[in-house]
Protein backbone atom coordinates (compact mmCIF):
# COMPACT_ATOMS: atom_id res chain seq x y z
CA UNK A 1 0.00 0.00 0.00
CA UNK A 2 0.94 3.36 -0.56
CA UNK A 3 2.02 5.82 2.30
CA UNK A 4 1.18 9.48 3.27
CA UNK A 5 4.17 11.31 2.89
CA UNK A 6 2.59 13.49 6.16
CA UNK A 7 0.74 12.20 9.16
CA UNK A 8 -1.85 14.08 11.66
CA UNK A 9 -0.37 13.68 15.44
CA UNK A 10 -1.72 15.66 18.49
CA UNK A 11 0.48 17.14 20.97
CA UNK A 12 1.00 18.45 24.01
CA UNK A 13 -0.44 22.30 25.29
CA UNK A 14 2.51 25.02 25.07
CA UNK A 15 2.51 26.77 27.79
CA UNK A 16 1.08 24.44 30.03
CA UNK A 17 -2.64 23.98 30.34
CA UNK A 18 -3.33 25.18 27.30
CA UNK A 19 -5.27 23.05 25.43
CA UNK A 20 -2.92 20.58 22.92
CA UNK A 21 -2.70 21.12 19.44
CA UNK A 22 -3.48 18.72 16.14
CA UNK A 23 -0.08 19.08 13.54
CA UNK A 24 0.51 17.63 10.78
CA UNK A 25 4.27 15.58 10.79
CA UNK A 26 6.67 14.11 7.94
CA UNK A 27 6.15 10.05 7.94
CA UNK A 28 9.50 8.18 8.73
CA UNK A 29 9.63 4.88 7.72
CA UNK A 30 10.66 1.37 10.22
CA UNK A 31 14.27 1.27 10.97
CA UNK A 32 15.80 -1.28 13.14
CA UNK A 33 14.04 -3.20 15.65
CA UNK A 34 10.66 -1.28 14.22
CA UNK A 35 7.53 -1.11 12.99
CA UNK A 36 5.16 1.05 11.39
CA UNK A 37 1.46 1.09 12.65
CA UNK A 38 -1.74 2.33 10.69
CA UNK A 39 -3.48 3.64 13.99
CA UNK A 40 -7.41 2.64 13.93
CA UNK A 41 -8.83 4.13 17.60
CA UNK A 42 -6.45 5.48 20.78
CA UNK A 43 -7.78 5.31 24.27
CA UNK A 44 -8.25 8.22 26.61
CA UNK A 45 -6.95 7.93 29.89
CA UNK A 46 -6.49 10.20 32.49
CA UNK A 47 -2.24 10.03 32.31
CA UNK A 48 -3.18 10.79 28.75
CA UNK A 49 -5.23 13.78 30.24
CA UNK A 50 -2.39 15.06 32.03
CA UNK A 51 -0.13 14.79 29.15
CA UNK A 52 -2.12 16.97 26.91
CA UNK A 53 -2.27 19.96 29.70
CA UNK A 54 1.37 19.30 29.64
CA UNK A 55 2.08 18.07 33.36
CA UNK A 56 3.84 14.95 33.19
CA UNK A 57 7.62 13.64 33.91
CA UNK A 58 7.06 10.42 31.67
CA UNK A 59 6.80 12.66 28.51
CA UNK A 60 10.15 12.23 26.03
CA UNK A 61 11.65 15.59 26.39
CA UNK A 62 11.52 16.37 22.56
CA UNK A 63 8.56 17.04 21.24
CA UNK A 64 6.18 14.11 21.19
CA UNK A 65 2.68 13.21 20.44
CA UNK A 66 0.27 12.12 22.82
CA UNK A 67 -1.57 8.63 23.72
CA UNK A 68 -0.39 5.73 25.57
CA UNK A 69 -2.32 2.72 23.77
CA UNK A 70 -4.15 2.06 20.85
CA UNK A 71 -4.73 -0.33 18.36
CA UNK A 72 -3.93 -0.97 14.63
CA UNK A 73 -2.27 -2.55 11.51
CA UNK A 74 1.10 -2.83 10.22
CA UNK A 75 1.73 -1.41 7.35
CA UNK A 76 5.85 -1.71 7.30
CA UNK A 77 8.67 -3.50 8.79
CA UNK A 78 12.04 -2.54 9.78
CA UNK A 79 15.14 -4.69 10.66
CA UNK A 80 16.44 -6.86 13.07
CA UNK A 81 12.95 -6.99 15.12
CA UNK A 82 13.55 -8.36 18.14
CA UNK A 83 9.89 -9.24 18.09
CA UNK A 84 8.54 -10.83 15.08
CA UNK A 85 5.47 -8.73 13.05
CA UNK A 86 4.54 -8.91 9.61
CA UNK A 87 2.68 -6.47 7.49
CA UNK A 88 -1.08 -6.71 7.76
CA UNK A 89 -0.59 -7.67 11.44
CA UNK A 90 -3.48 -6.62 13.58
CA UNK A 91 -1.65 -5.19 16.89
CA UNK A 92 -2.11 -3.67 20.34
CA UNK A 93 0.32 -0.76 20.66
CA UNK A 94 1.98 0.80 23.52
CA UNK A 95 4.12 3.44 24.31
CA UNK A 96 4.04 7.40 23.79
CA UNK A 97 2.24 8.72 20.66
CA UNK A 98 -0.38 6.76 19.66
CA UNK A 99 -2.66 9.89 19.43
CA UNK A 100 -1.56 9.52 15.45
CA UNK A 101 -2.49 8.68 12.30
CA UNK A 102 0.60 6.06 12.56
CA UNK A 103 2.90 5.15 15.06
CA UNK A 104 6.39 4.42 15.17
CA UNK A 105 6.96 1.83 17.43
CA UNK A 106 10.10 -0.74 18.89
CA UNK A 107 8.92 -4.52 17.78
CA UNK A 108 8.54 -5.21 21.59
CA UNK A 109 5.88 -2.14 22.30
CA UNK A 110 3.15 -4.29 20.08
CA UNK A 111 1.54 -7.06 20.56
CA UNK A 112 -0.95 -9.39 18.00
CA UNK A 113 -4.76 -8.75 18.66
CA UNK A 114 -6.17 -11.91 19.49
CA UNK A 115 -9.58 -14.17 20.52
CA UNK A 116 -10.96 -11.78 17.86
CA UNK A 117 -10.91 -8.73 19.74
CA UNK A 118 -12.19 -5.64 17.67
CA UNK A 119 -9.81 -2.76 17.22
CA UNK A 120 -12.25 -0.49 19.56
CA UNK A 121 -12.01 -3.82 22.46
CA UNK A 122 -8.37 -3.78 21.76
CA UNK A 123 -7.30 -0.25 21.99
CA UNK A 124 -7.62 -0.14 25.54
CA UNK A 125 -5.32 -3.23 26.64
CA UNK A 126 -2.59 -1.41 28.72
CA UNK A 127 -3.15 1.69 30.84
CA UNK A 128 -5.86 -0.31 32.89
CA UNK A 129 -5.31 -3.79 32.90
CA UNK A 130 -1.45 -2.88 33.51
CA UNK A 131 -2.01 -0.80 36.42
CA UNK A 132 -4.69 -3.35 37.92
CA UNK A 133 -2.02 -6.35 37.07
CA UNK A 134 0.77 -3.83 39.24
CA UNK A 135 -1.63 -3.53 41.65
CA UNK A 136 -2.02 -7.42 42.30
CA UNK A 137 2.10 -7.21 42.26
CA UNK A 138 2.05 -5.06 45.46
CA UNK A 139 -0.72 -6.89 47.15
CA UNK A 140 1.35 -10.01 46.87
CA UNK A 141 4.65 -8.62 47.78
CA UNK A 142 3.67 -6.73 50.85
CA UNK A 143 1.64 -10.17 51.76
CA UNK A 144 -1.80 -8.20 51.86
CA UNK A 145 -4.97 -9.95 52.43
CA UNK A 146 -7.26 -6.57 51.60
CA UNK A 147 -7.37 -3.46 50.30
CA UNK A 148 -9.27 -0.29 49.89
CA UNK A 149 -9.65 1.54 46.42
CA UNK A 150 -11.71 4.86 46.09
CA UNK A 151 -12.50 5.04 42.64
CA UNK A 152 -14.45 1.51 43.11
CA UNK A 153 -17.17 2.07 40.09
CA UNK A 154 -14.63 3.87 37.30
CA UNK A 155 -13.51 1.33 34.76
CA UNK A 156 -10.06 0.04 36.40
CA UNK A 157 -11.96 -0.45 39.63
CA UNK A 158 -13.96 -2.90 38.10
CA UNK A 159 -11.34 -4.69 36.34
CA UNK A 160 -10.08 -4.46 39.92
CA UNK A 161 -12.77 -6.42 41.55
CA UNK A 162 -12.81 -9.39 38.87
CA UNK A 163 -8.89 -9.52 39.41
CA UNK A 164 -8.51 -9.07 43.19
CA UNK A 165 -11.36 -12.03 43.63
CA UNK A 166 -9.36 -14.33 41.51
CA UNK A 167 -6.36 -13.56 43.91
CA UNK A 168 -8.77 -14.45 46.46
CA UNK A 169 -7.50 -10.88 47.86
CA UNK A 170 -10.59 -9.18 49.92
CA UNK A 171 -11.13 -5.47 48.16
CA UNK A 172 -13.07 -2.65 49.54
CA UNK A 173 -14.80 -0.39 46.99
CA UNK A 174 -15.20 3.60 47.86
CA UNK A 175 -17.79 5.42 45.38
CA UNK A 176 -19.60 8.38 45.40
CA UNK A 177 -22.92 7.56 44.23
CA UNK A 178 -25.67 4.84 45.52
CA UNK A 179 -26.55 4.28 42.25
CA UNK A 180 -23.33 2.47 41.46
CA UNK A 181 -23.48 -0.33 44.27
CA UNK A 182 -25.77 -3.00 43.14
CA UNK A 183 -23.81 -3.05 39.86
CA UNK A 184 -20.93 -3.85 41.56
CA UNK A 185 -22.00 -5.73 43.57
CA UNK A 186 -23.16 -8.18 40.18
CA UNK A 187 -19.26 -7.67 39.14
CA UNK A 188 -18.57 -9.53 42.55
CA UNK A 189 -17.46 -6.74 44.66
CA UNK A 190 -16.55 -7.50 48.88
CA UNK A 191 -17.63 -3.88 49.76
CA UNK A 192 -19.20 -0.99 48.29
CA UNK A 193 -19.13 2.33 50.50
CA UNK A 194 -20.56 5.92 49.49
CA UNK A 195 -18.50 8.30 50.70
CA UNK A 196 -20.69 10.75 50.71
CA UNK A 197 -22.69 8.28 53.60
CA UNK A 198 -22.69 10.27 57.02
CA UNK A 199 -21.17 6.93 58.91
CA UNK A 200 -18.80 6.42 56.19
CA UNK A 201 -15.15 6.50 57.68
CA UNK A 202 -16.87 4.64 60.70
CA UNK A 203 -18.33 1.90 58.32
CA UNK A 204 -15.05 2.04 56.68
CA UNK A 205 -12.73 1.68 59.23
CA UNK A 206 -14.83 -1.74 60.93
CA UNK A 207 -14.71 -3.18 57.57
CA UNK A 208 -11.12 -2.68 57.58
CA UNK A 209 -10.49 -4.09 61.20
CA UNK A 210 -12.50 -6.88 60.27
CA UNK A 211 -11.29 -7.93 57.23
CA UNK A 212 -7.48 -6.43 58.47
CA UNK A 213 -6.87 -4.45 55.59
CA UNK A 214 -3.80 -3.16 55.67
CA UNK A 215 -3.44 -1.83 51.87
CA UNK A 216 -4.94 1.27 49.63
CA UNK A 217 -5.11 2.26 46.33
CA UNK A 218 -6.11 5.95 46.25
CA UNK A 219 -7.35 7.78 42.94
CA UNK A 220 -8.93 10.81 44.91
CA UNK A 221 -6.43 12.56 46.84
CA UNK A 222 -7.49 15.79 48.73
CA UNK A 223 -9.05 15.02 52.34
CA UNK A 224 -9.69 11.28 51.34
CA UNK A 225 -6.43 9.72 51.35
CA UNK A 226 -6.33 11.07 55.11
CA UNK A 227 -9.63 9.32 55.53
CA UNK A 228 -8.84 5.96 54.32
CA UNK A 229 -5.13 6.03 56.02
CA UNK A 230 -7.34 6.84 59.58
CA UNK A 231 -9.20 3.79 58.75
CA UNK A 232 -6.31 1.34 57.94
CA UNK A 233 -4.77 -1.17 60.34
CA UNK A 234 -1.38 -0.48 61.72
CA UNK A 235 1.41 -0.78 59.69
CA UNK A 236 -0.42 -0.19 56.61
CA UNK A 237 0.24 1.51 53.32
CA UNK A 238 -1.44 3.82 51.16
CA UNK A 239 -0.59 4.18 47.18
CA UNK A 240 -1.93 7.31 45.18
CA UNK A 241 -1.83 7.01 41.87
CA UNK A 242 -4.65 9.57 40.48
CA UNK A 243 -5.96 12.95 41.99
CA UNK A 244 -9.83 13.16 40.82
CA UNK A 245 -10.40 15.60 43.35
CA UNK A 246 -8.06 18.17 41.66
CA UNK A 247 -6.48 19.06 44.54
CA UNK A 248 -3.25 17.85 46.32
CA UNK A 249 -3.15 14.90 49.01
CA UNK A 250 -3.07 17.11 52.34
CA UNK A 251 -4.04 16.69 56.51
CA UNK A 252 -2.16 14.07 56.56
CA UNK A 253 -2.46 12.71 60.43
CA UNK A 254 1.64 12.39 61.72
CA UNK A 255 -0.23 10.42 64.58
CA UNK A 256 -0.94 7.49 61.80
CA UNK A 257 2.56 7.37 60.74
CA UNK A 258 3.27 6.63 63.87
CA UNK A 259 1.55 3.54 63.39
CA UNK A 260 4.03 2.11 60.87
CA UNK A 261 1.71 3.67 58.05
CA UNK A 262 3.19 4.85 55.08
CA UNK A 263 1.83 7.61 51.73
CA UNK A 264 3.94 6.41 48.27
CA UNK A 265 2.65 6.54 45.04
CA UNK A 266 1.92 3.83 42.78
CA UNK A 267 4.11 4.58 39.52
CA UNK A 268 2.90 1.79 37.00
CA UNK A 269 5.34 3.15 34.48
CA UNK A 270 8.55 2.65 37.16
CA UNK A 271 6.45 -0.96 37.22
CA UNK A 272 6.95 -1.40 33.61
CA UNK A 273 10.71 0.23 32.94
CA UNK A 274 11.80 -2.86 35.54
CA UNK A 275 10.31 -5.54 33.40
CA UNK A 276 11.81 -3.57 30.64
CA UNK A 277 15.46 -3.63 32.13
CA UNK A 278 14.56 -7.22 33.09
CA UNK A 279 13.98 -7.78 29.25
CA UNK A 280 10.71 -9.49 30.43
CA UNK A 281 8.34 -6.34 29.04
CA UNK A 282 6.87 -8.50 25.71
CA UNK A 283 6.16 -11.06 28.44
CA UNK A 284 4.21 -8.80 30.67
CA UNK A 285 2.36 -7.12 27.80
CA UNK A 286 1.76 -11.06 26.82
CA UNK A 287 0.51 -11.84 30.42
CA UNK A 288 -1.92 -8.87 30.55
CA UNK A 289 -3.39 -9.46 26.63
CA UNK A 290 -4.18 -13.03 27.92
CA UNK A 291 -6.36 -11.33 30.51
CA UNK A 292 -8.69 -8.94 27.94
CA UNK A 293 -11.46 -10.73 27.01
CA UNK A 294 -12.89 -11.28 30.56
CA UNK A 295 -10.84 -10.03 33.39
CA UNK A 296 -9.44 -7.14 31.82
CA UNK A 297 -12.62 -6.23 29.46
CA UNK A 298 -13.28 -2.93 28.85
CA UNK A 299 -16.55 -0.82 28.26
CA UNK A 300 -16.70 2.09 25.16
CA UNK A 301 -18.66 4.93 26.83
CA UNK A 302 -17.74 6.69 23.43
CA UNK A 303 -15.62 7.50 19.89
CA UNK A 304 -14.62 10.98 18.93
CA UNK A 305 -12.59 12.01 15.97
CA UNK A 306 -8.95 12.83 16.63
CA UNK A 307 -10.50 16.56 15.38
CA UNK A 308 -12.69 16.35 18.03
CA UNK A 309 -10.32 16.37 20.92
CA UNK A 310 -11.88 19.83 22.60
CA UNK A 311 -15.12 17.67 22.81
CA UNK A 312 -13.53 14.61 23.55
CA UNK A 313 -11.57 15.42 26.45
CA UNK A 314 -14.31 17.17 28.81
CA UNK A 315 -16.73 13.80 28.21
CA UNK A 316 -13.73 11.44 29.22
CA UNK A 317 -13.00 13.79 32.64
CA UNK A 318 -16.51 13.15 33.21
CA UNK A 319 -17.50 9.87 31.95
CA UNK A 320 -15.08 7.60 34.34
CA UNK A 321 -17.76 5.59 35.26
CA UNK A 322 -19.17 4.70 32.01
CA UNK A 323 -16.54 3.46 30.44
CA UNK A 324 -13.38 4.76 28.08
CA UNK A 325 -13.07 7.52 25.11
CA UNK A 326 -11.78 6.54 21.84
CA UNK A 327 -10.23 8.59 19.42
CA UNK A 328 -11.36 7.16 15.60
CA UNK A 329 -8.08 7.56 14.19
CA UNK A 330 -8.63 6.32 10.28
Amino acid sequence: MSLPKTFRALFPSLPVGSLSKIQQVPLALPGKDQILVKMEYATINPVDEYIMLGYNKYLPQDPHPVGTEGSGTVVAVGTDLKISHKVGDRVHVTGFGSMADYYLAKSEDCTPIQNNLSFEEASSHYINPATVYYMGVRAERGGHKAAVHTAGSSTLGKMLIRYFKLKGIKLINVVRRDEVIEELKKEGADYVLNMQWPDFEETLKEVCEKENATLAFDAVGGDLTNKVLKCLNPKAECLVYGCMSSTDVHNINIMELFKGKTVGALGMFDYAGERKEKGTFNEFLREINNLLPVMFTTKVAKVFGLEEIEKALPYSQTSGSKGKVLLKLN
